[in-house]
């Protein structure tokens, strides 16, 4: 009898397995490969939340998976093949799927489609090999191994072999959500059962569905990781303050700045993000100036803000927490283009300053060359710049030499870390008479 051709029916696991691919084969993130799929649109919330869980359980362990089936395979198959046998690997260590579910549901796959219909004795052989024999021998290959050897080797030059292993432990955590509250963080972490973390943010151990909490609807908070929040949370009082967030979407920044009461002026060149952002505004109540415009080439109204809030283009390394397939998604050279274009979001940030005023400079990066190295640039060719050194308590010990701040994703492990950061806060010289 032959094979049944079923290739027309899209299901979460083709759906899954394909999404996979294309991150591997193409560096685009879990994010957008998943916004461009009208199949994964129509599928049921909890098909959609099964289908990132797979993905994401992949990259979070992605060495250890890999060699754990090239211990069983004695050649590669083909792409489709793999990236299911990967994602049945990923049932079998990471999730606890009973052996029997993910042995059958990946052979299934494979028997519904006509092409890879050859391949399904295989998956059954390979699969059952890890169900017996797969946990012993992923627990004797290290952590570092989920992690791009280049990626890797830069972290142990900047924070040294220890931070290091650290970070490779923290890639394999599913972190928990924080929010950023209006008002009354007491009041929400009492009522989510969470915890104040810092000013209005409030760690809830478990997220659920979003939309469905509390307070949502109502727009009483929004989703932003502690770290996120430290660059407007730092600057202390900014009531009466014109300030411009260049880059701003998807906006918790500026929804922050509003919150407190700033004359918030809100810019980025995406006006698909932009959209997102004027609906956090209106969900929220909060009000902000939009500006769909190129930041380094934007001509108008320079010299005029109290304060000027960058969160440049980056990597993105530092939030490996949850996107845990971002560390597959820049080469080199990606992120040589990306430090330019940083250089450039810095002079025109300098450019839009009044006289006295603050910069605040932060990327969601682990590398160096878009932090520390970009700032020391900057204010070798910028003399009429001063470090506004970190001065909170709390966050004394994060500091670094040159006054900025520096979180790793390791630091406040016991509660769950937190995203990788760098924020230096600048100040223009007033001219003397």
């Amino acid at each position: 009898m032959s094979p049944k051709n079923t290739d027309k029916k899209i299901d979460s696991r083709t759906i899954t397995v394909r999404a996979l691919g294309r991150i591997l084969t193409s560096g685009e993130q879990l994010e957008a490969t998943l916004s461009t799929d009208k199949h994964y649109r129509e599928l049921e919330t909890r098909d959609r939340g099964f289908v990132r869980l797979l993905v994401s359980s992949y990259f979070r362990q992605k060495g250890q998976i890999d060699g754990v089936l090239n211990g069983f395979l004695s050649r590669m198959p083909p792409d489709f093949v793999l990236n299911a046998l990967r994602i049945g690997a990923v049932q079998l260590l990471i999730l606890g799927t009973a052996d029997h579910a993910a042995v059958g549901e990946t052979v299934g796959l494979l028997k519904s489609h006509k092409k890879y219909y050859k391949f399904s004795g295989l998956a059954n052989a390979v699969l059952r090999k890890i169900a017996r024999e797969g946990r012993s021998i992923m627990g004797n290959i290290p952590p570092r191994e989920n992690i791009p050897t280049w990626i890797y080797r830069s972290w142990e030059r900047a924070y040294g072999r220890s931070a290091a292993r650290q970070l490779a432990l923290q890639y394999q955590q599913i972190p928990p959500l924080d929010i950023c509250v209006k008002r009354d963080p007491e009041l929400w972490a009492e009522r989510f059962d969470g915890q104040v973390m810092y000013g209005n943010c409030v760690r809830l151990p478990k997220a659920g569905q979003i939309k469905e909490l509390d307070g949502f609807d109502e727009g009483d908070w929004w989703v932003q990781d502690l770290s996120s929040t430290l660059p407007v949370q730092l600057l202390g009082d900014v009531s009466g303050l014109k300030v411009l967030d260049m880059c701003a979407a998807p906006g918790g920044k500026t929804l922050q700045l509003a919150s407190q009461g700033a004359i918030v002026t809100a810019m980025d060149r995406s006006a698909e993000r932009l959209d997102l952002l004027k609906e956090n505004l209106g969900r929220t109540g909060l009000s902000a100036d939009i500006i769909a415009a190129d930041a380094t080439n934007w001509p108008e109204n320079d010299s005029q803000y109290d304060i000027v809030l960058l969160d440049a283009p980056c990597s993105a390394t530092g939030t490996f927490r949850r996107h845990p397939d971002v560390l597959y998604a820049k080469t080199k050279k990606q992120m040589e283009q990306l430090q330019k274009l940083q250089r450039k979001l810095l002079i025109s940030a300098a450019r839009k300053l009044r006289p006295g005023g603050q910069l605040v400079y932060c990327t969601c990066s682990l590398q160096v060359e878009e932090g520390e190295e970009q700032i020391d640039r900057f204010l070798q060719k910028n003399t009429d710049f001063d470090v506004i050194r970190v001065s909170d308590e709390k966050w004394h010990d994060f500091g670094t030499l040159s006054g900025h701040l520096r979180l790793l994703p390791h630091q406040f492990r016991e509660n769950g870390g937190l995203d990788g950061f760098f924020i230096a806060r600048l100040r223009q010289k007033i001219e003397q008479m």
